[in-house]
């Protein structure tokens, strides 16, 4: 069944009351359940991922611009916590109620997309980890101010479930280019007054060319303008063998984002991605010491898509008046982001390395001239 169509999978936030006492459910990433926060009951969920089927990207490509998405407009959102009743924008995720202040998930706003999300992954790295993660990962790395990890301010972690495309294609590409390979020749060269011998590095070309098929399986894009793909890029991979059915029941409590990019956009990207790795592997067949004009022709065909969502902690740090942005896998741990650098530690590192460089050239004249 084509993922555009209606197949009622998106149900209303305000239809999941705690069955034991009637309170608010949140999907708890500490006990990895959908747990209620009042008298302590908790429920796993489904792992099954039967519904996770590839669909004909160029079908939904063609589709797309006949879709009638419904009219995004405003709506009566009921308050989980405190039954009061106010407007919202339909098509937004996450709800403030202005009455008591909680933050209500509207599932309703999935409605909106005419592809709807077949599979997720819930958060799995509680906030607390997410924390901890930070606070390791601040540390690291030489060549950063020593004061960063005792001054960097972090502000307030936001988990938020993000949109994803995943695609897949079996590609055939030709190649061709030269492969260069190194050998050295023994010159006499007058040096200072001196005969000396050297070894002088030379380079024999050779043509080569051959064919390459290969298949790519879930390349992984994101679908929303808010977060570029190379930020997002630092902090994979995600475990996609782990995605089950999407369950609006794991959003509960939690941000999240409808994707923005549309599913021909996104493939726009990941067929960049594709010719990128193509090349390198082409690059590979062609060997040598150094190559020169790889020249690749690549044909993809079969390509499919699925849309997903995916976890993320995102936030970012204050140093010395600077805000620096990161993000944290929601899933793995694994955090991406930028750090300030000292221009103190480069500059002695650059020092250090033209040191050696003397010291080395200064050893080797000194060993020739006894």
């Amino acid at each position: 069944m084509p993922p555009f169509e209606d197949e009622n999978l998106i149900e209303k936030a305000y239809r999941y009351p705690c069955p034991s006492c009637g309170g608010k459910l949140n999907y708890s990433a500490e006990k990895q359940k959908v747990a209620c926060g009042y008298c302590g009951y908790a429920e796993d969920y489904s792992r099954a991922n039967d519904k996770l089927v590839e669909h004909p990207l160029e079908e939904a490509i063609e589709k797309a611009p006949k879709e009638i998405v419904e009219h995004i407009g405003k709506k009566v959102f009921d308050c989980q916590s405190c039954g009061s009743k106010f407007m919202v924008e339909s098509d937004k995720v996450k709800v403030t109620c202005g009455f008591c202040g909680s933050d209500n998930v509207n599932l309703e706003a999935f409605d909106h997309q005419y592809i709807q999300p077949a599979g997720i992954i819930p958060f799995l790295v509680s906030r607390k980890e997410a924390e901890e993660g930070f606070k390791k990962w601040i540390k690291k790395g030489w060549f950063h101010p020593s004061k960063l990890k005792r001054l960097a301010i972090m502000d307030d972690l936001h988990g938020i479930y993000i949109p994803f495309w995943t695609y897949d294609a079996q590609t055939d590409s030709e190649w061709s280019g030269e492969a260069g390979f190194h050998y050295y020749e023994t010159k006499r060269v007058h040096v200072n007054g001196q005969w000396q011998t050297q070894q002088v590095q030379k380079t024999r070309w050779e043509f080569r060319s051959g064919s390459l098929r290969h298949f790519f399986d879930d390349i992984l894009v994101v679908a929303s303008h808010g977060l570029e793909q190379r930020h997002i890029n630092k902090i994979f991979p995600y475990k996609l063998q782990e995605v089950v059915n999407y369950n609006p029941k794991l959003m509960l409590g939690w941000e999240g984002e409808i994707y923005d990019i549309e599913v021909d956009e996104g493939y726009a990207r990941a067929d960049q991605i594709m010719d990128r790795r193509l090349r390198d592997l082409c690059s590979i067949q062609l060997g040598g010491d150094t190559q020169r004009g790889l020249h690749v022709e690549s044909q993809k065909y079969l390509k499919t898509f699925k849309h997903i969502i995916l976890p993320l902690w995102i936030s970012s740090y204050r140093y010395r008046n600077k805000i620096y942005h990161f993000t944290i896998n929601g899933q793995t741990g694994k955090v991406g982001g930028r750090k300030p650098t000292s221009p103190f530690k480069v500059a002695f590192a650059i020092l250090m390395c033209v040191a050696f460089v003397f010291g080395m050239v200064f050893l080797a004249t000194y060993l020739k001239g006894r």
